[in-house]
C-alpha cells in the first residue's frame, strides 16, 4: 500500500515537473497518472518513502498552490485506520491515549518513525464511523501549539467483518462441529454510491444553472462532484430535486456551494419585495424512509447528537404523510447559517451512507433464491440493488402495497401456498410502535401481506426483553409479514448499522428432525453456510414425546428468510416421500426408503 493521491496541483501540471519535486526530497516515483483536474496518482518505493513523501511534501508550494499528499484509499472504502502527523514531540502517551479516545474504541496505536521534530502514529479504531469522525474533529485542531494533520489510511484487510456467532460453532449449544462460512464477503465492488439529494425552490434553479450552464460548471469543476437538476421533474412543483454524486468530500462541497447561491438569491428578491426577516431558508436533503429509523437513534439520540455537535436545528418530514403519496423519500430540513448547515449536512450524509452500504452488503451476500420475489422491482428494504440517480433504480424504494410479489421464479405450486405457523421475536420495546395507533399498523401489515399477526403477551418464563409475534399464512404472506416488521423496527431505530438480526421460529414434524440434522450435523451446518444464519435444532434426544420440534432461526432478514425456504423445501421433500409410500402401499408395490434430506445451493 505505497500509493499516494496527490492534489490541489496546477491543471497544467507536467509530469516531469512533478516527477523532480519529489526527486529533490530523495522519494522516487512510479506509475504517475496526472489528471488535468489537479490531482495525481502515483507510487512510492516503499512504505519508508510514502511517509517521507507525505511528511515533507504536505502543505508544500507547487505552481502557487499547496500540494496536498496524502496515502491513496479506494474509493468506497471501508478502512478504520487514520495517520495523526504533526503531533507534539513532548506530549505524553496518557494525554495521547484521551484525545484519541474522544472518538471511539481504539483497538491499536503505534508509531511510525519520521525525521521530523513533531511525533506521528497510527490509528485503528473499531469502527469505520469513529476513524471518519475523527479525520474530521482531529484534523487542523490545535494541541500545545502544534496544527494536528489527520488522514484516511487503506487497510490491506478492508473488509466487513461477520456478524457474532452467539451460539459458537455447529448447529446450537454444546456442538463443536466445525462453523462453515461467514454472513458477510467482502464489500462487493458493484455496489452503487449513495448519493446526496437535496431539494431546492423551483425559482432558483435557474440561478444554480447558470447562464449557458456556466454556475453549475464552474461548481463541478471545483469540486469534481457530478450535479444533476431535475427541473424538468415534477412540472409545477414548488421544489425540485437535485442529484449529486462523487466522494463524500465532492458531495458535501457541492452542497454548500448550491446553498451559498440558493440563499443568496432568496435574500435579494425577499429584500427587494421588502418581506426579509433576517430568516435563511432551510438547506432541505432527502432521504430514503427505510434510513430514517437509525439517522433518528434510539429515543433520537443520534439527531440530538448532531444538533447538539453543531448547534443547528433539524426536521424530518412526517413519515405517514409521505408514504401515503407513494413516496420513499423523506425530507430533512437544516437550520442556521451556511457554515453550520454544511457541517451537519456532512454528519447526516455520513450515517445514511454507513447505514446504506451495510443495507447493501446484507442483501447482495444472498443469491436470488427467495419464493414469490422479484429481486428487479422490490427494494422497499434498505440496501437492495439500487440508489438515487442509478440508472434503473431512481428509486431506493417502492410502494410495496402495489407490487407483485410472485418473480419469475415463482411457479404457482398450491401446496407451497399452504398455510405455515412462523413466529417473530421483537424487542420488547417496539410493541407500541408495531402496533400503532389504535392497532392502524399491525392491521396494515396483516392486510398487505394476507396474514393473520398476534402479537403475544408475555408469559412466565418468556424473555423480558423480547416479545413473540405469531404470523399466520401462506410462506408469501409469511415473506412479506416479516419484511414489514424488520423495515418497521430499522424506521424507528431499534437496529444499529452493525446489527440487524433477529430470531423467527418455525416447527417441523419430530420425525424428520435426524434427517434435517443430517450425519453429525452436516445437513444444518451446510444450511447455515449457503444462509449465512444461525440455525438451533433440538436435538432428537431432546425431543421424545414431541409431535412438533421448534426450530429458532437467527440473523438478518434476508438470511431468515432464505432458512425458512431451505426448511420448507426439506420438508416438502419429505411430504412428498410420504405421500409416495402411502400410494405405493395401497397398490401393494415395495416402499422406497425415505433417502437423505439434502440442502440444495
Amino acid at each position: 500500500m505505497n500509493k499516494v493521491y496527490i492534489g490541489n496541483l496546477p491543471q497544467d501540471v507536467a509530469l516531469e515537473s512533478l516527477c523532480d519535486v519529489f526527486a529533490s526530497f530523495n522519494i522516487e516515483l512510479s506509475n504517475v497518472v496526472v489528471n488535468q483536474k489537479g490531482f495525481a496518482f502515483a507510487d512510492c518505493k516503499d512504505a519508508s518513502q510514502t511517509d517521507r513523501a507525505i511528511e515533507c511534501l504536505n502543505g508544500y508550494g507547487f505552481g502557487g498552490k499547496e500540494m496536498s499528499v496524502e496515502h491513496s484509499v479506494p474509493r468506497g472504502s471501508r478502512s478504520r485506520k487514520v495517520q495523526v502527523r504533526n503531533i507534539p514531540s513532548h506530549l505524553n502517551w496518557e494525554e495521547l491515549d484521551k484525545l484519541l479516545a474522544e472518538y471511539g474504541l481504539v483497538e491499536n496505536c503505534e508509531q511510525v518513525s519520521t525525521e521530523s521534530d513533531t511525533a506521528t502514529v497510527k490509528v485503528t479504531y473499531s469502527a469505520r464511523a469513529e476513524a471518519q469522525s475523527a479525520i474530521r474533529d482531529l484534523n487542523g485542531k490545535s494541541v500545545e501549539g502544534s496544527i494536528l494533520k489527520v488522514t484516511l489510511l487503506p487497510d490491506p484487510t478492508d473488509a466487513s467483518r461477520p456478524p457474532r456467532n452467539r451460539y459458537g460453532n455447529g448447529y446450537g449449544p454444546g456442538f463443536n462441529g466445525p462453523q462453515q462460512g461467514g454472513a458477510y464477503p467482502n464489500r462487493p465492488k458493484n455496489i452503487p454510491d449513495l448519493p446526496t439529494r437535496m431539494l431546492v425552490p423551483s425559482q432558483y434553479v435557474g440561478a444554480i444553472i447558470g447562464k449557458g450552464g456556466d454556475s453549475i460548471r464552474a461548481i463541478t469543476q471545483k469540486t469534481h462532484a457530478r450535479i444533476d437538476v431535475h427541473r424538468k421533474d415534477n412540472p409545477g412543483a414548488t421544489e425540485k430535486a437535485i442529484t449529486i454524486n462523487g466522494t463524500p468530500e465532492a458531495c458535501g462541497a457541492a452542497v454548500g456551494a448550491i446553498l451559498d447561491i440558493v440563499r443568496d438569491e432568496d435574500r435579494n428578491a425577499r429584500q427587494a419585495a421588502g418581506t426579509w426577516n433576517d430568516d435563511d431558508i432551510p438547506l432541505k436533503i432527502l432521504a430514503h424512509n427505510s434510513l430514517i429509523g437509525r439517522l433518528i437513534g434510539k429515543e433520537g439520540r443520534n439527531l440530538k447528537a448532531i444538533q447538539e455537535k453543531v448547534e443547528t436545528k433539524i426536521a424530518i418530514s412526517n413519515s405517514m404523510a409521505d408514504m401515503q403519496q407513494c413516496n420513499a423519500e423523506r425530507t430533512i430540513a437544516i437550520y442556521g447559517d451556511n457554515d453550520r448547515c454544511a457541517e451537519a449536512e456532512v454528519l447526516l450524509m455520513e450515517k445514511l451512507r454507513s447505514c446504506y452500504e451495510n443495507d447493501m452488503m446484507i442483501a447482495q451476500q444472498q443469491p436470488h433464491q427467495y419464493p414469490g420475489i422479484n429481486f428487479n422491482q422490490l427494494s422497499m428494504f434498505g440496501g437492495l440493488q439500487g440508489g438515487y440517480g442509478h440508472p434503473g433504480m431512481r428509486e431506493y424504494g417502492m410502494n410495496y402495497q402495489g407490487q407483485n410479489f410472485r418473480g419469475q421464479g415463482y411457479n404457482g405450486d398450491q401446496r407451497a401456498q399452504m398455510s405455515e405457523t412462523c413466529t417473530l421475536y421483537i424487542p420488547a420495546e417496539s410493541v407500541g410502535a408495531m402496533i400503532g395507533s389504535k392497532g392502524s399498523h399491525i392491521r396494515n401489515i396483516s392486510r398487505i401481506a394476507n396474514a393473520s399477526i398476534k402479537i403475544v403477551p408475555p408469559e412466565d418464563g418468556d424473555d423480558e426483553k423480547q416479545r413473540r409475534v405469531t404470523i399466520m399464512g401462506s410462506p408469501e404472506g409469511q415473506w412479506k409479514s416479516q419484511f414489514c416488521i424488520f423495515d418497521k423496527l430499522k424506521q424507528e431505530g431499534f437496529f444499529n448499522a452493525e446489527d440487524e438480526r433477529l430470531t423467527s421460529e418455525m416447527t417441523i414434524p419430530a420425525a424428520i428432525v435426524g434427517r434435517v440434522i443430517g450425519k453429525g450435523g452436516n445437513n444444518v451446518r451446510e444450511l447455515q453456510r449457503l444462509t449465512s444464519s444461525e440455525v438451533v435444532i433440538p436435538r432428537q434426544s431432546e425431543t421424545e414425546g414431541l409431535e412438533e420440534v421448534p426450530v429458532k432461526i437467527c440473523g438478518n432478514f434476508f438470511a431468515n428468510q432464505s432458512a425458512q425456504r431451505k426448511i420448507r423445501e426439506m420438508l416438502m421433500k419429505s411430504r412428498e416421500a410420504e405421500r409416495i409410500g402411502k400410494m405405493r402401499e395401497r397398490q401393494n408395490l415395495p416402499v422406497p426408503g425415505p433417502g437423505p434430506v439434502t440442502v440444495n445451493n
